[in-house]
């Protein structure tokens, strides 16, 4: 097998150029004699100074998690073959689908799980159920679901087992946090655990950000995350139809997906002049005549649309989109 032999000290610059050029021999592991680094190279390589012909040690590869976990489960091959490659790991908590051909074996399953993504429980997801979209799950493994999630430099603290985190969102939570929301006053409707609040406080230097959530549970994590985060927001526990705020916002925050009936309560907070986020569900179909859908929605007020954006697949059929719209009160 042939080796460039490298003096120690050189190694590293040696290797770059080695890894750029793509001369490195993917099978074979780089090793070291103490004064000199080894590196294996692909047939084919040019320069003959430094070429030794000597014995490669091969790659030990490492194992990725599914095969670890099919590894430890006991049961046919068939059966293997259908266990799921896709999980939801948020912090020390998972979430996994199971086909119900599964089910019988769900506890060794969730057990498997466990052990290798080093979880301390194991949820099975069956959809999601209310007006709060509470999640139907049941513990395959462990009895304890309260989590802290880190994305983007955000803690997330939440019960898994009530409350929904959808890793779909995170480019829309990210790009949130990324908006140019200086000395602005936000009004976020539906704020959940602070999924937009807590990152536009923390990295868009708002004047100030009002988070207001109607389901007591996700209310308790939200001023909970807020301590954790150490962000200015002021949480308001309540229904956004019944908070005063009129004519004092420069951006709302419509995060929830069925809040077609809330667009004139968020016009309401708006000052004369101002930017609606608005996130819905729309068939294929609607979305291929948006404009004519964001006229039917928006078609009262004085609008323009600064931005569409195709969020993630929601259902067969149906789409999750977010549209940035600037109002202009007449």
């Amino acid at each position: 097998m042939l080796h460039l032999k490298v003096e120690k000290e050189n190694a590293e610059k040696i290797r770059f150029k080695l890894m750029e050029n793509r001369w490195l021999h993917p099978d074979f592991e780089i090793f070291s004699d103490g004064r000199y680094v080894y590196f294996p190279l692909k047939e084919g390589y040019e320069s003959g100074e430094n070429i030794v012909d000597i014995k490669g040690m091969f790659r030990k590869k490492k194992k990725n998690p599914y095969d670890k976990i099919l590894e430890i489960l006991h049961m046919d091959d068939n059966l293997k073959n259908k266990v799921p490659h896709h999980w939801e790991k948020y912090g020390d908590v998972v979430l996994i689908q199971l086909p119900e051909i599964l089910y019988s074996y769900r506890k060794d399953i969730g057990r498997a799980f466990a052990e290798v993504l080093k979880a301390k429980s194991v949820l099975l997801y069956k959809g999601v159920e209310g007006e709060f979209r509470k999640p139907l799950v049941e513990f395959i493994f462990g009895n304890d679901a309260v989590t802290t999630h880190t994305e983007n430099g955000i803690f997330y603290r939440f019960d898994a087992s009530r409350i929904m985190f959808s890793s779909g969102n995170v480019d829309e939570r990210i790009r949130m946090s990324r908006i140019d929301a200086v000395g602005e006053r936000v009004v976020d409707m539906f704020a959940g655990i602070g999924y937009f609040s807590i990152p536009i406080s923390k990295y868009c230097f708002p004047e100030r950000v009002i988070a207001i959530e109607k389901n007591e549970e996700a209310y308790k994590y939200l001023v909970e995350n807020i301590k954790l985060n150490g962000v200015s927001v002021d949480p308001i526990l309540s229904d956004n139809r019944d908070v005063n705020i009129r004519d004092y916002a420069d951006r709302v925050i419509m995060g929830y997906i069925h809040s077609e009936e809330f667009i004139p309560f968020a016009v309401r907070m708006l000052k004369q002049r101002g930017i609606i986020h608005y996130h819905d569900t729309w068939r294929k179909e609607q979305v291929k005549d948006r404009y004519e859908t964001i006229n039917s929605l928006f078609g009262d007020f004085n609008y323009s649309v600064l931005r569409f954006h195709i969020v993630k697949n929601y259902a067969p059929n149906i789409l999750h989109v977010s549209i940035d719209l600037l109002i202009r009160k007449v």
